[in-house]
């Protein structure tokens, strides 16, 4: 009878423990794009860039931290006519933007994730809180994103802008340059992502 009772209570325990999860992102499908924009005339470029590895950590369906790690040197301008064939792609790796010989990596690391009520089905369910390490500078940022876990399969999908200057990136700005006119580049730089991360190890 105390056998019994025992493992009883060992199973009741066991299921109340909280589900931790690792999820490891899939870098073959994840995806992240950029696009920078002029800032007195009508034109953009954008392009996109690698993720070189990462985690996200999910306690009970729910995600509570992670850790993405982006691949600099694998920046890519993309947009018809260019395609890095004028040299826009080995520019942005230079000194002018994001130095990627010294700084090969970004990283952001996640330290908060907040709901967001009543979000319709297609929009941003949540606000991703973390440091973002950019030129070896580290600035908080919040992302709104769509976020789909199953035992399976993370999904996480976003975009948002931001300030390049913060992280020292600071070529053609209007903010430091007085000189430069029509020639200006926004500030803000827009991000899209769409990270697919698989295959959990689950602990209690």
């Amino acid at each position: 009878m105390k056998l019994t009772i025992i493992s009883l209570l060992l199973a009741w325990s066991a299921s109340i423990l909280p589900v931790e999860s690792v999820y490891t992102i899939d870098v073959t499908k994840s995806k992240v794009n950029w696009t920078g924009y002029y800032l007195f005339s009508f034109g953009e470029h954008f392009g996109s860039i690698g993720i070189q590895d990462g985690s996200l950590k999910v306690v009970d369906q729910t995600l509570v931290s992670g850790k993405i790690v982006i691949d600099m040197k694998s920046i890519r301008t993309l947009d018809k006519g260019f395609e890095d064939k004028d040299g826009l792609g080995e520019h942005l790796k230079s000194a002018d933007f994001f130095e990627v010989d010294k700084y090969p990596t970004a990283i952001l690391e996640i330290t908060s994730v907040k709901p967001i009520a009543d979000a319709p089905a297609d929009q941003p369910n949540v606000e991703v809180v973390g440091m973002l390490t950019l030129k070896g500078i580290k600035h908080e940022i919040t992302i709104p994103t769509l976020l789909t876990i199953t035992d399976e399969q993370l999904s996480a999908k976003a975009k948002f802008k931001i300030d390049r200057t913060k992280w020292n990136v600071k070529y053609n700005s209007g903010k430091y340059f007085d000189d430069i006119g029509d020639g200006a580049i926004s500030d803000a730089i827009g991000v899209a992502f769409d990270v697919i991360a698989k295959t959990p190890i689950q602990k209690r």
